[in-house]
């Protein structure tokens, strides 16, 4: 025919082989680039990024340790992240070696030690001791109140504000026996005397001379009542 083309029957055999995928071969799963892996690259994992350092927080505030055991109240400060100083709040100046027998009057700031970390001072007395009204001043000890002329178990009473360690009857007169149960018998000498100053009465006993109901006080103490 005039005007037609001739293709060569190995060119045409050639490109249908070329478009026919089944005559390719199968691919291998293992040539296929890793998912969100570019071709080429390496599949490590990207580097976490590193986190700053988190520094200790800094307390809100002191706790209240005034009224609190010495040993306790270190314990408690230092829980809430404060050092401890302390000193003797009373006139005496003594060290507090034995700190289960101090007990805190007064809290005051320190400043801050050992860097960042703050401190309290605490001013102590010893526990038997009543706070002094200011740091630094004499504990306000009792006075010793004036019990002459009353019963026995009136004076008692009387005493136990104190705190002292004992109350110990005894007869005003040598020539008479002390009953066993003394509360109705008067008093007519005491140990120590009313009106001095009685520092660590817990420690202290007080000697109280009695006469009987229906006798007088004698002049001296051990005096004979019938001689």
């Amino acid at each position: 025919m005039a005007g037609a083309v001739l293709v060569p029957s190995v060119g045409i055999a050639l490109l249908l082989h070329a478009g026919d995928p089944s005559a390719r071969g199968p691919v291998r799963d293992d040539a296929r680039p890793p998912e969100g892996t570019a071709a080429g690259s390496p599949s490590t994992r990207p580097a976490e990024p590193t986190k700053p350092a988190v520094k200790p927080s800094k307390p809100s505030g002191p706790p209240a340790l005034v009224g609190k055991n010495l040993k306790e109240a270190r314990g408690i400060a230092s829980a809430a992240g404060f050092d401890v100083v302390s000193h003797d709040a009373s006139d005496q100046d003594a060290e507090q070696w034995d700190t289960d027998n101090w007990k805190v009057c007064f809290q005051t700031s320190a400043g801050q030690r050992n860097g960042d970390r703050p401190a309290l001072d605490l001013g102590v007395v010893r526990v038997e001791a009543p706070c002094p009204a200011a740091d630094g001043e004499k504990p306000p000890w009792p006075t010793m109140p004036a019990v002459t002329g009353l019963t026995f178990a009136r004076a008692v009473e009387t005493l136990k504000p104190v705190g002292f360690r004992k109350v110990e009857p005894e007869s005003a007169y040598s020539d008479v026996t002390l009953p066993g149960v003394a509360d109705p018998w008067k008093v007519c000498f005491q140990d120590p005397r009313p009106g001095g100053e009685v520092e660590n009465p817990q420690f202290g006993t007080v000697y109280l001379k009695l006469a009987p109901p229906d006798a007088p006080c004698p002049e001296r103490p051990y005096a004979e009542l019938r001689p």
